[in-house]
């Protein structure tokens, strides 16, 4: 899989389906997740990418980017539950 980089450039809140968390805290969060994940996930949630497109760009199945979003997703809400 690709390697991509991700810059939140200030700790501006984040609107829409990640809450209201800081991007510091969003940053530090993907930051902890495995690499195949924060890299799907960077991609859906940051950038804007539906999983249709992760998946042509990455060359997976959509299948495939529609479950490590939903696992993504799980581990950070668990990890924020701590």
């Amino acid at each position: 899989m690709p390697s991509i980089g991700y810059e939140i450039p200030n700790a501006k809140r984040q609107e829409g389906s990640l809450g209201s968390m800081t991007a510091e805290t969003l940053a530090q969060l993907l930051a902890s997740l495995p690499e195949e994940e924060r890299i799907i996930l960077t991609l859906h949630y940051l950038k804007n990418l539906s999983p249709s497109q992760i998946a042509t760009a990455l060359q997976v199945p959509e299948r495939a980017v529609v479950n490590i979003i939903s696992i993504g997703r799980a581990r950070l809400t668990a990890r924020l539950d701590l």
